[in-house]
């Protein structure tokens, strides 16, 4: 029968079953990813690890069941081969992992592993030994005159890869040391359960199964967490930390456990009372049986030995023994005619029948060492005892049944209830990361981003206000880059008053002299050579006065950098003039990029008007413009500090990975103005923050949201008294970012 401690032993098998199937999915899933080949081998260890465990199971099961010996041989067969094809992947794993180019080592030490797999195919079942002792479920397996090799070779591999990875770690660093060592100590897990199975096997304690099994389980969640954690993660110090990193870990977690203890719980308080009551029920049926013919003995007027051997003989049914013994403790009748005539006073019931008693249960073992359940009763009229013993695993075999179904329900209790679980976890955790990457993108500038969540629940309705929030947070953007634009529009139509004005001096002489002078030739030339120019003069003014004025709706098309740059300085002209700045542009040739110009000369206005505002205050300065066109490995993210940021994703980044250049275009704007000193520098892109007695604050921020919008980075450079320089990296090909 399976005991309590032998049920915890199995709800543990379950669970590391779980771990290594979640090993399973994660690394074939991330190296389908990644394409390492470490990954692959590790996710074969894990499927080859999964199959023994769920094998031994049923193994313990079947032998619980007394099913046929040739299924158990089979199953132990595909343990043993399962164990030895995760043995060769952990030279594999080891090879990938170092980085070795050792391919022809590997075919060589795959010969002795197909050697062992195919000796075990090959050995009949008559050949094959299941050694089992008494109530214990996992035996000593021999093929042929050879003991099953798997386990100890499989746990010997984990412990040299254990070791392997141990002395690497000295010369790693220390996150990656802290992963290294976690897995050289799951790998003596390992080793600790095989010890541990076989204590458990030679002994029959099932305090050591469970032991073995709880090894088996943390290492396995070892291995798994030192191998799926990346060393450049915020959890390769405390790798324990990562079951917090997402909430699915947590409710699954929480919820398994929960489960299992409750099956658990409800399943052996159900199993044990009703084994009780099962228990009971048998021994009074023996009770019955022995009472029964001990009342038709003595109603016989003298003892009839044939009598009395046939009603022995007739409650001798399957492996249940009923025999009758005189005073002295012959059996005088048997099942077994041998055995009449020989003395069982040594056995227990026996003596206590004697005794006048009347009772029943379990009995230690008896001459052959064979324990048995049964019953007795006294023969008060002649002498002696009537004996009813069945050997107990023939005797218990229906409470064997009962706590196997028992167990399989639990099993499957629980494994429906983990996937409803996951499904469920899983579920909520998708919204909650739709929410973050909806919160991600708005912080970006990304007021367009929605949120498609259908749930009706508490998620899905923050869902809806989170997209009506983004899309007032856009109409209030809209306006706010219109009022700034309109700011920007006031300050340069001031300074374009004077750009104006003198063409129209010269309209207005000619137009004065045009009657007196007409029939002049020279006048006429002047005229054909200067009106039309100034006329162009003005309307081109008024044309790209016209154009940044125009509310901008967003459209990607080709542009070019260099031309919204000269349309720009143009407007600004005379503002530079009259501030007595001069300008230096040096545009390089710049390829078409992909952006809103509308957008871009908006982001642009705003960056120069504040540096023309600044040299204001020295009475004139150098304002200087350049681009150039060059690569990036990667464009870092424009920080709300006004600083750029290089670092990514910090938990899930690789330290190996490798992005390819992206070609980008800088524009760069330099004024030896006042400049900023540091701590202005670092709300400088914050909303609302201005030096300026009648500014909005939002110039900057709206340039840093547009200059997001067309992933590219915003650079900042200055020093009180030595100028500012803006430097802006904008790719040529958005969807290459």
């Amino acid at each position: 029968m399976i005991t309590t401690l032998a049920f915890l032993g199995i709800f543990t098998e379950i669970f590391a079953s779980g771990v290594l199937l979640s090993g399973i999915y994660t690394f074939f899933k991330k190296f389908l990813e990644e394409r390492n080949w470490k990954d692959l081998s590790l996710s074969l260890i894990f499927l080859c690890f999964s199959l023994f465990t769920i094998l031994t199971v049923l193994s313990q099961i079947f032998y619980d069941l007394d099913r046929k010996p040739s299924d158990l041989i089979l199953l132990q067969k595909l343990i043993e081969i399962s164990l030895l094809i995760g043995s060769y992947f952990i030279l594999v794993f080891l090879k990938n992992k170092f980085g070795l180019k050792l391919n022809w080592l590997m075919a060589l030490l795959a010969l002795p592993v197909i050697f062992m797999i195919g000796r075990v195919i090959a050995t009949p079942d008559s050949g094959t030994t299941l050694n089992y002792r008494s109530d214990v479920l996992e035996p000593l397996v021999t093929f042929g005159s050879i003991p099953a090799l798997s386990r100890p070779v499989f746990s010997a591999l984990w412990g040299f890869a254990g070791i392997m990875i141990f002395i690497r770690s000295f010369f790693e660093v220390k996150h990656k040391r802290v992963l290294s060592l976690l897995f050289s100590a799951s790998c003596l897990l390992f080793i600790s359960a095989y010890i541990l199975t076989m204590f458990y096997v030679n002994l029959g304690d099932n305090l050591y199964l469970v032991l073995s099994w709880a090894a088996i389980l943390f290492g396995a969640l070892g291995v798994y967490l030192s191998e799926v954690i990346p060393p450049a993660s915020i959890y390769a110090e405390r790798p324990l930390g990562f079951f917090r990193s997402r909430i699915l870990f947590k409710l699954i977690f929480i919820f398994v456990l929960l489960i299992v203890v409750l099956f658990g719980i409800t399943t052996l308080v159900t199993l044990t009372l009703s084994k009780q009551a099962l228990q009971t029920s048998i021994i009074n049926n023996y009770k019955e049986i022995a009472q029964s013919i001990s009342s038709k003995i003595e109603e016989l007027p003298n003892f009839d030995q044939a009598a009395v051997q046939k009603m022995v003989s007739e409650k001798s049914v399957g492996g249940r023994i009923v025999y009758v013994v005189d005073k002295k403790g012959v059996i005088v009748a048997h099942k077994d005619q041998p055995q009449t005539g020989t003395s069982a006073l040594v056995r227990i019931p026996v003596a206590l029948a004697l005794s006048g008693k009347t009772g029943g249960g379990q009995f230690p073992p008896d001459e052959f060492g064979q324990e048995n359940a049964g019953a007795y009763a006294p023969i008060r009229k002649f002498g002696g005892a009537v004996i009813v013993e069945e050997p107990l695993r023939q005797a218990y075999a229906q409470m064997r049944l009962l706590e196997t179904n028992s167990l399989l329900f639990a099993i499957a209790g629980i494994i429906l209830t983990v996937l409803t679980g996951i499904f469920f976890a899983q579920s909520i955790e998708r919204s909650i990361r739709q929410l973050i990457r909806g919160a991600e993108a708005v912080s970006k500038g990304d007021l367009n981003h929605r949120i498609n969540i259908d749930a009706a629940d508490e998620i899905g309705l923050l869902a809806i206000a989170f997209n009506k929030m983004t899309k007032d947070l856009k109409d209030s953007q809209e306006r706010l880059i219109l009022s700034e634009k309109l700011a920007s529009l006031g300050t340069m139509a001031a300074g374009m008053a004077h750009e104006i004005k003198n063409p129209l001096v010269s309209l207005r002489t000619f137009s004065q002299l045009i009657q007196q002078k007409w029939d002049d030739p020279e006048f006429r030339t002047k005229f054909a050579q200067i009106v039309p120019n100034e006329i162009e003069r003005i309307n081109k003014i008024a044309e790209s006065l016209l154009k940044f004025g125009r509310p901008a709706k967003p459209e990607l098309t080709k542009i070019n950098v260099n031309s919204i740059l000269d349309e720009i300085m143009m407007l600004f002209e005379s503002e530079c003039k009259k501030n007595n700045i001069h300008v230096t542009t040096k545009l390089a040739e710049l390829p078409e990029i992909t952006g809103d110009a509308q957008q871009l000369s908006q982001a642009f206005v705003n960056i120069l008007l504040n540096a023309i505002q600044a040299m204001e205050e020295t009475k004139g300065g150098e304002l200087t413009i350049k681009t150039d066109v060059g690569e990036v490995v990667r464009i870092g993210r424009p920080s709300r500090t006004g600083v750029e940021t290089e670092k990514g994703e910090i938990v899930w980044e690789a330290e190996e990975e490798q992005p390819q250049p992206i070609p980008v275009i800088f524009i760069e704007i330099t004024d030896t103005g006042p400049g900023i000193d540091s701590e202005k520098i670092k709300s400088l892109f914050d909303p609302f923050y201005t030096t300026k007695m009648k500014g909005t604050g939002m110039g900057l921020p709206i340039t840093l949201g547009i200059i997001e919008l067309h992933k590219g980075s915003i650079k900042v450079k200055s020093r009180s008294g030595k100028g500012t320089t803006f430097i802006i990296t904008l790719p040529q090909r958005m969807d290459q970012v």
